[in-house]
């Protein structure tokens, strides 16, 4: 195997241990690679001084809150979230027995989270339930940006050799390597702006409805109370068909115990 080839085995056998900050060059002998391998083993072993003042958080929550005119109150809060840089990502409306509701997902400028759950407790009646939580991200935040720069030097090493080798094995060989680093990148560069996208702006899910105050009228109760009991006259009849040779049998037996009676008498 030529020396290239060599080197690109190397790097990928140091892959997981970040040897890939080594500065190995063509010239250079197994006996340099090996001190190299040793003093960056050696300056690994620090700790990295990272300023952990800006912590990165994500916060999130939910309310649930009764309204007098929810048409009113989704025109209001699609105000707010325009009015805060915000948008609406998800809705939909249930209208059962006598309540209406409607269920939006906001997606909210971090910053601007308290003052929006403000104005939308400025819009309830009566709030049923309020909840917010807090997810701390800056460990893995920085875990995955440390690891993100440490496979894109790996990937720009790669790529120096790429441009030496000289044979078909070294360049298949070589690319195949570059090709797996640029996943891993690709695959960390997203879960970055994942979670950039998560801290920056805020999830809340907002539940509000209306009760109306028809469904409590005489009128509203008398139908209700006509349905209902049309539909157990249904269940009662259709019962009966279920049981029906069990009410035949019973039938007869009385019959014939009441005209032996009669027929003593």
């Amino acid at each position: 195997m030529n020396f290239l080839l060599a080197l690109v085995v190397i790097l990928s056998a140091c892959e997981g241990g970040d040897s890939h900050r080594l500065g190995i060059g063509n010239a250079e002998t197994a006996y340099e690679v090996d001190a190299k391998l040793a003093s960056f083993d050696a300056s690994a072993t620090e700790q990295p001084q990272t300023d952990l003042t800006e912590r990165k958080l994500i916060r999130n929550g939910n309310i649930e809150f009764l309204t007098a005119d929810v048409r009113k109150t989704k025109v209001e809060i699609e105000r707010i979230a325009k009015e805060q840089q915000g948008y609406i990502s998800a809705e939909n409306e249930d209208n059962y027995s006598n309540r209406f509701r409607i269920n939006q997902t906001l997606r909210i400028p971090a910053d601007k989270f308290d003052e929006v759950m403000k104005q939308l407790e400025g819009l309830a009646e009566k709030v049923d339930n309020k909840n917010i939580n807090t997810q701390d991200v800056t460990e893995e935040f920085i875990d995955v940006e440390a690891r993100l720069k440490t496979k894109k030097e790996l990937e720009a090493r790669y790529l120096d050799l790429l441009k030496q080798a000289k044979t078909v094995a070294d360049i298949v060989s070589i690319e195949s390597q570059i090709a797996n680093v640029r996943a891993e990148v690709e695959s960390m560069e997203g879960r970055l702006k994942y979670l950039s996208n998560q801290v920056s702006f805020s999830t809340l899910t907002v539940s509000y409805y209306q009760e109306s105050a028809a469904g409590y009228g005489f009128g509203s109760k008398f139908i209700g109370s006509l349905k209902s009991g049309w539909f157990t006259l249904v269940d009662f009849l259709f019962w009966l068909l279920s049981v029906w040779p069990f009410v035949i049998g019973i039938t007869a037996l009385v019959i014939w115990w009441v005209r032996r009676r009669r027929a003593k008498v």
